[in-house]
């Protein structure tokens, strides 16, 4: 409970900018009433999923700013909060072929030694604020007709999204041969309602519109394992005598 409370606050303290204060007031009320009336676990994650359709496309369309700011200057940032020898060791790093990306996954880690690494640990963690912050800046400044026009872009990839999630639901409802199935696209469907509020993993639009395939697919399969098969009417009487 205490771990998704976290991850509401996290939730509610990143929300993008511009994002319309109306909707920013009532989450931070509802955030209030659920610390003062300790609200149970599905409680919480209900509204967590019902804010998180909300903030998702700002949050989408903010990540891309954040992506370009990143490329065009995070290595910039990084050094700046190093000193010179690690300054060195990072671009004899980069001539190695690793870049950023590697830097964060820790991978060849070992080229820098415990105290490098430590350093530039806390590198990272600034250079991220720093990004954050110039990101903001730019969706607010020059960047905020792009900024924008992503959110629209992401609204209606989130409709689409809804769609698919309500079809699985339907999908789910219908289901009367094989109840595991059912609970198995109920799980799939709280999964990707969940990655729209840091309670699960992220997704692509793409996954979401293809599981309803694999759904379909898997009754099939199911269906053949239990001998259940679709009826096929033939209609001898037409044919010719």
């Amino acid at each position: 409970m205490q771990f998704t409370f976290s991850l509401f606050q996290q939730l509610v303290e990143n929300i993008p900018p511009l994002f319309p204060e109306d909707l920013k007031y009532q989450i931070r009320k509802d955030l209030k009433n659920i610390m003062e009336n300790n609200s149970n676990l599905e409680d919480l994650e209900k509204i967590m999923i019902k804010y998180g359709y909300q903030i998702w496309p700002w949050n989408q369309a903010f990540k891309e700013i954040v992506a370009v700011t990143q490329e065009n200057i995070a290595e910039h940032f990084l050094l700046a909060n190093v000193p010179i020898d690690i300054q060195e060791k990072y671009l004899e790093y980069r001539h190695l072929g690793m870049d950023l990306n590697d830097l964060h996954s820790g991978r060849m880690a070992n080229f820098f030694n415990e105290e490098q690494r430590a350093i530039l640990n806390g590198a990272l963690v600034d250079m991220q604020i720093q990004l954050r912050e110039l990101a903001v800046r730019e969706a607010i400044g020059l960047k905020k007709d792009l900024y924008l026009k992503k959110v629209e872009e992401f609204k209606i990839i989130l409709e689409e999204i809804e769609q698919n999630l309500n079809r699985l639901k339907d999908l789910a409802d219908k289901e009367e041969d094989h109840p595991i199935l059912a609970d198995e696209i109920r799980a799939r469907v709280e999964t990707f309602e969940h990655g729209l509020c840091l309670l699960a993993p992220s997704f692509s639009h793409e996954e979401v519109g293809q599981a309803h395939d694999f759904f379909v697919g898997r009754k099939k399969e199911l269906n053949h394992l239990r001998g259940i098969h679709e009826t096929i009417e033939i209609d001898f009487y037409s044919q010719e005598q």
